[in-house]
């Protein structure tokens, strides 16, 4: 039933198993391994006394002069972002409409001749919000400059790695519907 070469690659696939599951030991003789049971150290449940500080004694090389030991003072800490904002700056909150992009913001409505002309926009959930000149809208902290009668004008300001400061200026349509 069994060819003759099937027979043999069976038998050595059968010696490599049970090779493989033999007994290893460190000493790589027969003898039996012995299972050695370890116990978890059991913490002291004295109460914990703090420790004096003592002050730490200037190190000294082998030759009698004294190490030098590094300041930190003035100096840059060396695992802080080359761009990181500065703190005097206050955090302001840019509002709802600083989670989505220009793209995603769809102009509704313009109420333009007026003294204080005001926008209707929508965002992808189908929120309204009503926008003046000055208002923050993107998430690149756009601000709005001019509210026309069939868009409104936003300028972004983007800063590049080497901190110089761009801006551009974006205009989102109203979107005209066709039909009645």
């Amino acid at each position: 039933m069994y060819s003759k070469a099937s027979k043999v690659l069976l038998a050595l696939v059968a010696g490599f198993g049970l090779m493989a599951c033999g007994d290893d030991t460190e000493s790589g003789g027969d003898a039996p391994a012995v299972a050695v049971e370890r116990k978890a150290p059991v913490p002291s449940r004295s109460p914990r006394v703090p420790v004096e500080e003592t002050p730490a004694a200037s190190p000294v090389s082998e030759e009698g002069d004294d190490l030098e030991s590094y300041v930190a003072e003035g100096k840059r800490d060396p695992f802080r972002s080359f761009h990181f904002k500065n703190p005097e700056e206050p955090v302001v909150s840019m509002g709802p409409l600083a989670d989505f992009d220009l793209a995603q913001l769809v102009v509704v409505g313009v109420v333009w001749n007026t003294t204080n002309p005001r926008a209707l926009v929508a965002d992808p959930a189908g929120r309204s919000f009503v926008l003046r000149e000055g208002s923050s809208i993107g998430k690149n902290r756009g601000q709005v400059i001019q509210i026309k009668e069939d868009m409104i004008l936003v300028q972004e300001k983007f800063v590049d790695f080497e901190g110089a400061v761009s801006t551009k200026d974006v205009e989102i349509r109203i979107e005209k519907r066709q039909g009645g």
